[in-house]
């Protein structure tokens, strides 16, 4: 681990799930309460043996869902997410980047009915996530819109930094997972938090590993 002495942080970025929300992936957290996980796991494959792009990813499983409950919309995805809730620990932790003054983003590969109820609850000043697409009556469609790839975060962190002025040694990332890796190589500090003993990957690209939520934004903090 390496802590980057030259960063004067002003903008944190937040990886979502796994990170302010106890689940390690919304897309598969409605797979698994529509009983789409074998589809689920097929599509993934398809992405990661370079098969299918982003795109169809997000098409296929979004299919998937439509397949499962006919007619779904979004308000009974929020009602499925209603459960998640973020933990004190990580509300807490937040308000701390926020007194701080720092700009905050969450920048996730999620889907959006969640990340969008998660930056309004802590009052992130931007968010950005993949864009579901509903018809005028609110039904899913299939597909939407990759506003930000799942496995490219660095793009979101560029743009972000660069439409508020900031140089990337002003910019901090925390993330969980192999999806945060090139938004963390991007940002002059990245933290990781709780990452398993299969992220060998994060533990290594990490300039800090914390044991908590509340760990990763004081290194942070240390660094404004």
């Amino acid at each position: 681990m390496r802590i980057n002495k030259r960063c004067r942080v002003k903008l944190v970025v937040f990886d979502v799930d796994g990170v302010l929300v106890p689940i390690r992936s919304s897309w598969g957290y409605i797979h698994e309460k529509l009983g789409t996980l074998r589809e689920s796991k097929l599509n993934y494959h398809l992405f990661r043996e370079k098969k299918i792009g982003y795109w169809e990813w997000m098409y296929l499983d979004t299919l998937a869902w439509i397949e499962a409950r006919p007619g779904i919309t979004k308000w009974d995805l929020e009602k499925l997410f209603r459960e998640i809730e973020i933990p004190l620990v990580v509300r807490k932790a937040f308000n701390k980047v926020k007194q701080r003054g720092l700009v905050t983003a969450l920048v996730s590969g999620g889907v959006d009915v969640l990340v969008s109820r998660i930056a309004n609850e802590l009052r992130a000043d931007y968010w950005v996530s993949p864009q579901l697409a509903f018809d005028p009556w609110g039904r899913l469609i299939p597909g939407g819109l990759p506003r930000i790839e799942a496995d490219r975060k660095d793009r979101a962190v560029l743009s972000l930094a660069r439409s508020l002025g900031f140089s990337l040694r002003e910019v901090a990332f925390i993330g969980d997972s192999k999806w945060d890796l090139e938004g963390m190589k991007e940002s002059c500090l990245s933290v990781a938090v709780n990452i398993g003993d299969e992220d060998e990957d994060i533990r290594r690209i990490a300039d800090y590993v914390a044991n908590d939520i509340e760990e990763a934004v004081d290194v942070v903090l240390r660094h404004t």
